[in-house]
């Protein structure tokens, strides 16, 4: 009698259902894990390039909105020192105002009158020189300025005839600072303001369009796990039939 022993091929056929059927486990377990339906060319070749090249586009945006947020800190600085001119002005122009009254200001007001004034002229002068923005210059008309404010000249409250005319000097200052303000505000929110918020835009747009290719449909997914998992557990109870089947045989022959 001969005894021919052939290859087991259901059982084979089997494990390799086994393996396979691991392998998408293993895979929705990590697209669940990492929220990407993407994590490897093998998972969409061509979607991972798309994905790519859209990162590379936001990242693009990324930068210049930082860079423009940027810009848009330096005229906020510059209007801050220009708000600081305006107030220093008003308060010269209140002094000049205060000294123009001969009737009422003796030699001795007229005299303090004067030297508030030109501490504050000074004050005022030193601001426009000094004003700076990451170490440049920004209101003295210099390279990389955003604005040219003229320093003030000429300014004497010591008597109320050439305060009255200081009074003229100072309305013609605060008007030329007034209109630097306007200049200044409009350019930070006519252009600047208004690009950043347009890349904003696009970025969101290139973000959802990016998390569309590449992010998990958790409900697809979990419903993919469920099923892998079922399959595994039943095609291992299989296997393990078939192998107690196997054994069975064999076990009989022995006797």
């Amino acid at each position: 009698m001969s005894i021919s022993i052939h290859t087991d091929l259901g059982s084979r056929l089997t494990v390799a259902a086994v393996n396979q059927n691991w392998n998408d486990l293993y895979g929705s377990v990590e697209r669940l894990a990492t929220g990407r339906r993407i994590n490897s060319a093998a998972d969409d070749p061509a979607g991972l390039v798309i994905s790519k090249q859209l990162q590379s586009q936001i990242a693009g945006l990324n930068q210049e909105i930082e860079n423009i947020t940027a810009s848009i800190g330096k005229y906020q600085t510059v209007s801050g020192s220009l708000g600081e001119l305006r107030d220093q002005l008003t308060e010269l122009r209140s002094m000049a105002v205060g000294a123009s009254n001969a009737a009422y200001n003796d030699e001795a007001a007229q005299e303090a009158y004067a030297v508030a004034a030109e501490s504050l002229v000074n004050t005022y002068n030193r601001t426009i020189a000094n004003a700076q923005y990451n170490g440049a210059r920004t209101l003295d008309g210099s390279e990389g300025s955003l604005a040219t404010v003229a320093q003030l000249e000429g300014i004497d409250l010591s008597s109320p005839e050439s305060a009255a005319a200081a009074i003229e000097t100072i309305d013609r200052a605060a008007s030329a600072l007034g209109q630097t303000m306007i200049e200044l505000g409009a350019a930070q929110r006519n252009n600047l303001e208004s690009r950043r918020q347009t890349l904003e835009v696009t970025r969101q747009d290139l973000e959802a369009a990016e998390s569309a290719i590449t992010d998990t449909d958790y409900v697809l997914e979990l419903s993919t796990f469920t099923s892998s998992l079922i399959r595994s557990q039943a095609i291992v109870a299989l296997l393990g039939h078939r192998f107690l089947t196997n054994q069975t045989v064999v076990s009989l022959m022995q006797l």
